[in-house]
Formats: structure tokens, C-alpha cells, sequence
């Protein structure tokens, strides 16, 4: 119980930092807290559907290229698309106002998938070690796997393809809804495919690499997307006296957007101290151990 417990809470402690910098990615607003937690919250029930394909089908885990790009990227992208296509893109204004909001959200949604995964690879990964009683070679193999996991991975896939999704979903002709929705699933798929590759065959070093190609990635398009936020530029009609306005919503909508407190200064919205406490000490902790309580429960019952 020392180590599920253990695992659970440093599982939590990693995703609340990481949704915490995803959170605070936007300068100009913060969004709803109620509907960034229930996004969060749907992306952990995604594993569900995921355990159970990987239960049915004979796919393996291996290192190969297959693994990572199908058996991983594409099932578990394909599931988190599913449900970000039920939740994230059936938001309207003001949860969804520009397409930095849809970044933030599908990068919430993947930390609520990866915090499971991080459950699971800490404590499958030092459980054997544990219950053999090797107290030096448990914390020699726990801080191993502690500090693998560090690296990461759902957050970055989901982020950036949120950029592009996003652009999708304030596009008006379908088809070119569907295009970069597409895209967005492909690059998602092609993020996910390579990171697990490197990290089973690259080491330590390709895998730092990639990943802050990945952030830096993130941060340029993040630079992009508020460079044309109609937030910024509804400052800028304000301050600067410009009359110029291209966005489908008249500036009053932005203006009393929920999370939007210009002039003064942005609210800490979901990191204040009790949201923060109460996420680590109990939420995040009990939905990570439902979730576990429930694929057991499943594949208890399915067919060998």
C-alpha cells in the first residue's frame, strides 16, 4: 500500500506542475477551472477504452516501430481525439474563444491521461523490486523510473496538435475543417510514434533533446497564436485607439469574457492554495485510484 500510495501521489505532483505551466501558457486570460478540471478528469477515463483494446488485441509491446507508432501513437491518440472531439470541440464561447483555449484544453485532457500512465509505470516498474524486501535496490530502481517519467510526453503531443486543431475548429468551410483535423491527428500520432521510440532505443540524451525541440516548438507556436489572440488586439483597440476588428465576435464578448481581467491583473483561477491542495491531497489521488480499481475490475471480468 506504502508504494501505490507513493506512486499515486508523485504521479499527481507531476501532472499538477504540468498542467500548472500549460495553464499559465496563456498571459492574457485563465480558463474556466470548472471545465479545465472535467477535461482533465475525461482524459484519465480515456485509458479505460485503451487498456481494454491493448487487453483484446494481440499487439505486443515491443520496441519496434510498430509499437510505438500503432500499438501506442495511433490507439491512444486515436481515443484521446475521440473524446476531445466529444468534450473539447463541443465548447463555445467563452470556454473556447480563440485557438490557444483549444491548446491549453488538449493539453489538459493528455496530462489527465498521462497521470495514469505515470501511476503505472512507477509502480508496475519498482513493485517487483519492492515486495522482494531490497530496500537499496528498490530506491536505486524507483528513482530510475521516477525520473523517466519526468520527461514530458501527453502534454506536448496534445498541446501542439491543439494548435492545429484549433485552427480547425474557427475555420468556417468543413473541409478544410477536416483537413487540418487530419493533420492534427497525424502529427499527434507522429509526436507520440517517435517519442516512444527514442526513449526505448535513443537513451537518456536523444530523448532531452527531443523533447525540447518539442517545447520550443510549443513556445513558437504559442507566440504565434496570442500574436493574433483577439484579446491582445482588443487591448490594442482600447489603449491604441485601432478600429480595426477581423474577429467574428464583437469586442463587448471578449471584454466580459470569463477569465479575461484586464485592466488589472489575472486571478490565480484553479492555482490558489485550496483548488491546489485539495487537487493533490485527495482528487488527483482518488480518480488515479478509481481508474486503476476499474481496469482491474474489467479485465477481471473479460475473457482470457
Amino acid at each position: 500500500m506504502s508504494l501505490f500510495l507513493r506512486s499515486i501521489y508523485l504521479s499527481s505532483g507531476l501532472s499538477l506542475l504540468y498542467i500548472f505551466l500549460l495553464y499559465r501558457s496563456n498571459p492574457l486570460r485563465r480558463l474556466p477551472t470548472t471545465t479545465v478540471t472535467l477535461i482533465f478528469v475525461l482524459g484519465m477515463a480515456a485509458v479505460i477504452p485503451v487498456v481494454l483494446i491493448r487487453y483484446l488485441l494481440p499487439l505486443g509491446n515491443t520496441t519496434t516501430p510498430f509499437s510505438a507508432y500503432v500499438t501506442a501513437g495511433l490507439i491512444e491518440e486515436g481515443i484521446k481525439f475521440l473524446v476531445m472531439a466529444c468534450t473539447v470541440w463541443q465548447l463555445g464561447f467563452p470556454d473556447l474563444a480563440e485557438p490557444i483555449d483549444f491548446a491549453i484544453y488538449f493539453g489538459v485532457l493528455g496530462v489527465g491521461f498521462g497521470i495514469y500512465e505515470d501511476f503505472w509505470y512507477i509502480f508496475s516498474g519498482s513493485y517487483e523490486v519492492w515486495t522482494a524486501g531490497d530496500i537499496g535496490r528498490f530506491h536505486e530502481v524507483f528513482r530510475v523510473v521516477v525520473l523517466a517519467r519526468t520527461f514530458p510526453g501527453h502534454i506536448l503531443f496534445n498541446g501542439l496538435a491543439g494548435y492545429l486543431v484549433g485552427h480547425a475548429r474557427f475555420l468556417r468551410m468543413w473541409r478544410a475543417r477536416l483537413l487540418w483535423l487530419f493533420l492534427g491527428f497525424l502529427f499527434a500520432v507522429a509526436l507520440h510514434g517517435s517519442f516512444n521510440l527514442i526513449a526505448s532505443t535513443g537513451g537518456t540524451i536523444p530523448l532531452l533533446s527531443y523533447v525540447l525541440l518539442l517545447v520550443g516548438l510549443f513556445l513558437q507556436l504559442r507566440r504565434a497564436a496570442l500574436a493574433r489572440s483577439p484579446f491582445r488586439a482588443l487591448i490594442y483597440m482600447i489603449t491604441e485607439g485601432r478600429d480595426k476588428w477581423p474577429y467574428p465576435r464583437p469586442p463587448i464578448d471578449y471584454l466580459f469574457a470569463e477569465g479575461f481581467s484586464w485592466p488589472g491583473k489575472n486571478k490565480g483561477g484553479m492555482f490558489q492554495v485550496y483548488p491546489v491542495v485539495l487537487s493533490l491531497l485527495i482528487l488527483y489521488p482518488l480518480l488515479v485510484a478509481a481508474v486503476y480499481l476499474a481496469n482491474r475490475f474489467l479485465i477481471w471480468v473479460l475473457p482470457v
